[in-house]
């Protein structure tokens, strides 16, 4: 599950949309971008035109089945760190990711207006 988080984080960085849409994401997400009528490249390549010297940092690893979930502490160059969880799913391929970027709540942290 690491080595497909960090695949797709050394993919995202050399802006190689094939290899994310190929060998990365989960059929039932492609088919989700594919249903909204957007190509995979297009839609990653949309997604990430403004991610300058993207970093990663894996950290918990929790596997339930055929489902998992990493958390990360990404950054990029001019933006905020963030802690996000990726949700992968173990295919006939092999992990793949089938969700990217779930913010993850800090301990404590209310949701809401914060008043």
């Amino acid at each position: 599950m690491q080595s497909k988080v960090e695949q797709f984080a050394k993919a995202a960085a050399a802006r190689d949309y094939k290899t994310i849409c190929d060998q990365v994401l989960a059929p039932a997400l492609l088919a989700r971008l594919a249903a909204a009528g957007i190509p995979c490249p297009q839609a990653i390549q949309l997604g990430l035109r403004r991610v300058k010297n993207p970093t990663l940092s894996i950290g918990r690893v929790t596997v339930s089945g055929n489902n998992a979930s990493v958390i990360t502490l990404t950054s990029a160059r001019g933006q905020l760190a963030s802690l996000q969880s990726i949700q992968l799913v173990k295919t006939g391929a092999g992990w793949r990711i089938s969700s990217l970027g779930s913010p993850v709540a800090r301990p404590g942290a209310r949701s809401g207006t914060g008043r």
